[in-house]
């Protein structure tokens, strides 16, 4: 078999599972159901210390910037896991400036709870 027969092998499975792996992204975890409580500490504060005490300690901590602005209520707008898009509301001049980068989105040079920056990553 050639290099160029095993490459285009290669790109063929590639292709073959991107559309799985999308899909497999795209599906968002529910929140459990709190009864329209919005008061996110009650809860993470044990169920997840770690994401609690990074945001806790984060600007958006300090600043008392609920949790919902980011994630969304506990209902059908839930995102476990916001994208970064939204990020612009609050912060523009930032998100459009990750547009002229190599990168992703803001995540990938800022924790996502504390929101320390990470240049090495």
């Amino acid at each position: 078999m050639t290099r160029s027969t095993v490459a285009l092998c290669a790109a063929l499975l590639l292709v073959a599972a991107a559309p799985r792996a999308a899909a497999a992204g795209a599906r968002a975890r529910a929140h459990v159901d709190t009864a329209g409580e919005q008061d996110c500490a009650s809860c993470h504060r044990t169920e997840t210390p770690a994401a609690f005490a990074a945001w806790e300690g984060s600007p958006h901590g300090v600043a008392l910037v609920k949790c919902v602005v980011c994630h969304g209520s506990t209902g059908k707008d839930f995102r476990a896991r916001p994208a970064a898009k939204g990020c612009a509301s609050c912060h523009a001049a930032q998100a459009a400036s990750v547009e002229k980068r190599p990168v992703s989105d803001c995540f990938a040079c800022h924790a996502p709870h504390s929101l320390s920056a990470h240049p090495h990553r």
